[in-house]
C-alpha cells in the first residue's frame, strides 16, 4: 500500500471540503467516488469496511460520513505531536 487513504481520496478528485476529522481519525463523506476508494484502501488492509470504515450521520449536515481511524494523515506530522489539535468543527 503505497499511498495513505488521504492521498488517494485526493487522487481520486475527492475535495478537502468532503473531508473531516478528530484528531488523528479522518471522517469522509459518503458518495460512490469515496466509497469506491475507501473499500480498495480496506481490501488492502485486509479488513472489512464495516472493521475499519464503519458509517455514522453526521450532526452538522446530517449526511453519512466513513469514521477511519488513525487516517488523518496531518496527526502524523512531528509539527502535530502534542498541538491537541481537533476538528474543524465544534
Amino acid at each position: 500500500m503505497a499511498n495513505t487513504l488521504m492521498d488517494r481520496l485526493a487522487e481520486a478528485g475527492v475535495p478537502l471540503s468532503d473531508m473531516d476529522h478528530h484528531e488523528s481519525d479522518l471522517y469522509v463523506f459518503v458518495t460512490p467516488r469515496t466509497t469506491e476508494v475507501v473499500e480498495a484502501w480496506c481490501e488492502e488492509l485486509g479488513s472489512s469496511r464495516l472493521t475499519a470504515a464503519p458509517t455514522f450521520i453526521d450532526q452538522v449536515t446530517g449526511r453519512l460520513m466513513y469514521d477511519c481511524a488513525f487516517a488523518y494523515d496531518p496527526a502524523w506530522r512531528p509539527e502535530a505531536a502534542g498541538a491537541g489539535e481537533g476538528g474543524r468543527r465544534a
